[in-house]
């Protein structure tokens, strides 16, 4: 009776799970964060695997649009070794992101291309790819279960990505993602390279209800740490103001003033 009672509930599991789409899944997970327009003061914190951590500051400012793009620009406004440094993002729905560095003491901006998407964001365990949403169309999903997350009940979805020169390019093989089944904002991603081990974990430790007639959250705080250097990253929003933000931010020339 007992394993009965164990398999009617498997296969219940199992049937709940094919009712959803986990590919809707994650595109409600985007455009759970889509706040129409804000700019903010964060705080980028990377701690060595001996302890010790360096603070670079910096300030943001993103904007929505209707056809689904995001534009973003970030520039770091302390440590003196990082101050002008400033990336600028182009976040499309449909096609390849756009991405530009400015880096002060070459006075130069350059485009980050796509086989850099997955190297390191300002020597921290976030990469280049972390600072926009990978396209769903890029990965094939399962939904591999229902748990618990820093108290949320969630969804657990393993995505991959469809071919190999787009394992290059965002640098694992496999993630899986912990999406909360009432406000779809991720809990919690692991990251998997080609030996199936785990590279890096990113948790979701704070976040607001921002635009609550739209229903639009803000992560506030993010933590990733690398299982394999030992190293430990946290990015943390520390003002936040929803405003119209100007659009000569998300330009080139701004990038570089």
């Amino acid at each position: 009776m007992y394993k009965i009672i164990i398999i009617s509930f498997i296969l219940l599991h199992s049937v709940l799970c094919q009712g959803q789409d986990p590919a809707e899944i994650v595109r409600k997970s985007h455009d759970a964060v889509k706040i129409s327009s804000f700019e903010a003061l964060s705080t980028l914190s990377i701690t060595d695997s001996r302890g010790n951590v360096r603070i670079r500051e910096n300030t943001m400012a993103s904007k929505a649009y209707a056809d689904g793009t995001e534009k973003r620009i970030i520039k770091f406004t302390s440590p003196a070794e990082v101050k002008g440094t400033g990336i600028l993002i182009f976040d499309y729905e449909d096609k390849a992101d756009d991405m530009w560095i400015y880096l002060p003491a070459l006075r130069k901006t350059r485009r980050i291309v796509s086989s850099e998407k997955s190297n390191s964001f300002m020597g921290s365990e976030f990469s280049n790819g972390d600072m926009s949403a990978p396209k769903v169309e890029d990965f094939d999903y399962e939904l591999t279960g229902e748990e618990t997350v820093n108290g949320i009940h969630c969804w657990k979805i393993k995505a991959r990505p469809k071919n190999i020169n787009l394992e290059d390019e965002y640098g694992y093989t496999e993630r899986n993602a912990w999406i909360g089944k009432n406000d779809y904002i991720v809990q919690k991603t692991e990251y998997y390279d080609y030996d199936n081990q785990v590279i890096k974990t990113i948790e979701t430790v704070s976040y607001e209800l921002l635009e609550k007639a739209a229903g639009k959250y803000m992560v506030t705080e993010m933590y990733a740490v690398n299982h394999q250097n030992g190293r430990s990253s946290r990015m943390k929003m520390d003002e936040i103001q929803i405003t119209a933000t100007n659009e000569n931010y998300f330009t080139v020339n701004y990038l570089e003033r």
